[in-house]
């Protein structure tokens, strides 16, 4: 009897591990994914990964550092919603004329740029600079329709940290 009873643990233990090494590897393959959908919409608008250069600095398309701001931004006071996702979505195709597939893209750049700073805070000012070093005050309009497209979604309306931020936006385009 001890004998069964310690196989059919063994066997537990076994079926335990295949689990959760199974579920490892679909969280890889997902993460895979993930990052297949970073490269093709880094094919899509030319960016390029440049050595010794922060990721930031490979911006050569407004909509991406747009993406990227409102991506930061609406993550500054709490998570981010689908409604302010979708409000993303809607301005970048509004203002700066692009696809769905276009928009969804740029954000999905915009995601990782603003991962790659470290903080919504850092993201905003670093994208910021960069946006304001591309196009100067001819970027501020567009930008600002995103921003207040995002915020206004599922009538959101703005925190402190948001609040902060849109002042940084006006101090660094001369507002």
């Amino acid at each position: 009897m001890p004998f069964i009873l310690g196989a059919i643990a063994l066997l537990g233990a076994a079926y335990m591990w295949y689990i959760r090494a199974k579920g490892a590897a679909d969280m890889a393959g997902e993460l895979m994914n993930a990052a297949g959908d970073v490269r093709s919409a880094a094919r899509r608008f030319g960016y390029k990964l440049r050595k010794r250069e922060h990721p930031v600095d490979g911006i050569d398309e407004p909509v991406v550092a747009a993406a990227g701001i409102a991506e930061a931004f609406i993550s500054l006071d709490d998570l981010p919603t689908r409604g302010q996702r979708l409000g993303i979505l809607q301005g970048l195709q509004k203002s700066y004329r692009v696809n769905l597939n276009g928009a969804e893209e740029a954000a999905v750049l915009g995601r990782w740029l603003v991962g790659q700073c470290g903080s919504a805070d850092a993201a905003i000012s670093r994208i910021v600079k960069k946006l304001v070093s591309m196009g100067g005050q001819r970027e501020v309009q567009p930008l600002m329709e995103v921003l207040n497209s995002a915020a206004s979604a599922e009538g959101g309306s703005l925190g402190p940290r948001q609040q902060h931020a849109l002042a940084e936006i006006s101090r660094r385009f001369g507002l």
